[in-house]
């Protein structure tokens, strides 16, 4: 029979939008294929354990998962950094962590058990799951008539719309040649441990004082990042119990070849992890692990997702970015909705050119912005005063607009209101493209090695009230003007963390490096005059922004008037407007 949609690949990304679609209109004839009989274990070998808030958002409202998520997988306490390298103790490292367990809930995945019930959800639902047999070939359609899709089997299904989600295998894209320069190399390998293997297992009981912290027994379901110039290693439990432990690695420091076999893997972690990898050893006794994989160059790019030709490129069949901050659910949830948008209107007969082209862009541009935030972050990560301000800004940006795009439904307002975005979300990814230039600038001077806690978000600040405001619902246009008045903050927020690189490094030169004297830099004047005069009334003359910076990021090491003061000395530009220090900024 005809189908209105035929899904690709049936793994997460699939599935999901398979599930998306038939809640949002049970009619729609709905095929999903996938060469995976199935039942697949519980701690299935696949990336993507860990998922943030928009993620989680996606599963919970438009997959309609909120209470299964909390049944069957493991609620997290979001993301913890501990950059500067491994050659000490852990407990003698920068830790970042949450103060508590966040209002806006998160989630470690079972990707097996997650996929194994996403199946029997759609089968239930009376969605067709071709299963054990792989899709071969596609032909597409060069009018408007439906495209065929060839089984390996030899059968073939026709559809109006055929969405990729094959993965890696990337089917459609690299038949048409849709490859996008990400600009960097990145590596990973990972493998799975039988038992819980946690962050406390690494510092010793004798540490009480770093164990004492965690109150309420939470640390271990953080996402854990372990982080050293140039890589980074985490742990993530999984609600089996298991444990997933995993190495990413940028060319320019380490290379691929270091990590590509379980032996060697090994080797490069007793190198750079003793301590992790001590643990590992332990929790193997003599064993191999439950699995190994690795990934050569794991980032890519595609220079369409959505083509008025009905066709779409979901999960790692489009777009993947980078496994940092975990946003390979929320790149899921972000294609999964602006396609779900595009099918659904179709087939209801609604001229969909239009909003087609715009969120195309639109969506190409936010994971262009993505791949700015990875790029070239290899030296922060073993800079720990640096990579606490990139947490910071970089948490910041997160909540002020992407979530704010995504959890307002800003992607399914009519195109007019859509096109009005354009220039707020340019603004944010331009203070984007200055924070990480400035971060790894500022990762090239050494820094003191310091066993100190950053807590992130502190409460209250305006980085908690964002986190918070997830839970609001607003106008379009109201999000619009929130997201403006954000832009603004950020931009603040941007020169503070300017004026702490400059006096850290004790390099004025700074400023010129970055081109930040090209930049707006709002309250400089202001910031400086705040460090002069009696020092007890000094915290009063900060601004708000530069008070919540000082308490999350600890006191400015150095002499602000004597490093940042020369630096400032000469004119800067004072745009009047946000639009005029947006202009500038560009």
């Amino acid at each position: 029979m005809p189908y209105d949609v035929v899904v690709a690949g049936g793994g997460l990304a699939g599935l999901t939008l398979a599930r998306q679609l038939h809640l949002r209109r049970p009619r729609t004839r709905i095929a999903v294929v996938d060469r995976a009989a199935g039942p697949l274990p519980d701690a299935a070998h696949k990336v993507g354990e860990s998922c943030v808030e928009l993620g989680a958002h996606y599963l919970e409202e438009h997959v309609g998962l909120r209470d299964y998520l909390g049944e069957r997988h493991l609620r997290k306490n979001g993301l913890s950094f501990y950059p500067g390298g491994g050659d000490g103790p852990l407990a003698a490292r920068t830790e970042i962590l949450p103060p508590e367990l966040p209002t806006v809930p998160s989630y470690q995945l079972d990707r097996g058990r997650l996929e194994n019930d996403l199946r029997a959800l759609l089968v239930d639902a009376g969605v067709e799951l071709i299963a054990g047999v792989g899709v071969e070939d596609v032909t597409l359609s060069e009018g408007g008539g439906p495209h065929e899709v060839i089984l390996a089997d030899g059968r073939r299904l026709t559809a109006r719309w055929v969405v990729d989600a094959t993965g890696r295998r990337r089917l459609l894209a690299r038949r048409l040649g849709l490859d996008a320069p990400v600009g960097y190399d990145a590596h990973a390998a990972w493998f799975r441990l039988e038992g819980r293997l946690t962050i406390d297992d690494l510092v010793p009981a004798s540490e009480e004082r770093w164990h004492a912290f965690d109150i309420d027994g939470i640390r271990w379901r953080s996402t854990t990042h372990l982080m050293g110039e140039g890589y980074w290693a985490w742990i993530i439990p999984l609600p089996t119990g298991h444990t997933s432990v995993g190495v990413v690695v940028h060319d320019e420091a380490h290379r691929f070849d270091a990590i590509r076999t379980w032996p060697r893997l090994r080797e490069w972690l007793r190198a750079h992890e003793p301590v992790l990898d001590a643990k590992v050893e332990e929790a193997l006794d003599g064993r191999e692990p439950l699995d190994f994989r690795c990934l050569k160059r794991f980032a890519h790019h595609t220079s369409r997702s959505f083509s008025p030709d009905r066709w779409a490129l979901v999960g790692e069949a489009g777009v993947f970015v980078d496994p940092l901050y975990s946003p390979g659910t929320d790149f899921i949830g972000l294609a999964n909705v602006h396609a779900g948008e595009l099918i659904l209107r179709d087939l209801d007969g609604e001229d969909i050119e239009e909003r087609l082209e715009l969120v195309d862009g639109f969506f190409r541009r936010l994971a262009e912005n993505a791949f700015t935030t990875y790029r070239t972050a290899s030296p922060v990560y073993g800079h720990a005063r640096a990579m606490a301000a990139k947490v910071y800004f970089d948490t910041f940006i997160y909540w002020a607009f992407l979530c704010e795009y995504f959890f307002q439904r800003v992607w399914a307002a009519p195109v007019e209101e859509q096109r009005a975005f354009v220039p707020v979300a340019q603004r944010f990814a331009d203070l984007n493209e200055r924070a990480q230039r400035l971060f790894t600038a500022w990762a090239r001077h050494p820094a003191r090695a310091e066993a100190s806690r950053i807590v992130l978000p502190a409460v209250p600040s305006a980085l908690a009230r964002l986190h918070l405001d997830l839970q609001l619902r607003r106008t379009v246009e109201e999000s619009r003007a929130v997201m403006s008045e954000r832009a603004d903050l950020a931009e603040e927020l941007l020169t503070e963390l300017l004026v702490r690189a400059v006096t850290e490094t004790g390099h004025p030169g700074l400023v010129r490096e970055v081109g930040a004297d090209r930049w707006p830099l709002t309250g400089v004047a202001q910031r400086l005059d705040a460090e002069r005069g009696e020092r007890r009334k000094r915290r009063r003359r900060l601004s708000r922004i530069a008070r919540e910076v000082e308490r999350c990021l600890g006191p400015v090491d150095g002499d602000v008037l004597a490093t940042a003061g020369a630096a400032f000395a000469a004119p800067q530009p004072a745009p009047s407007t946000p639009g005029a220090a947006h202009a500038a900024a560009r």
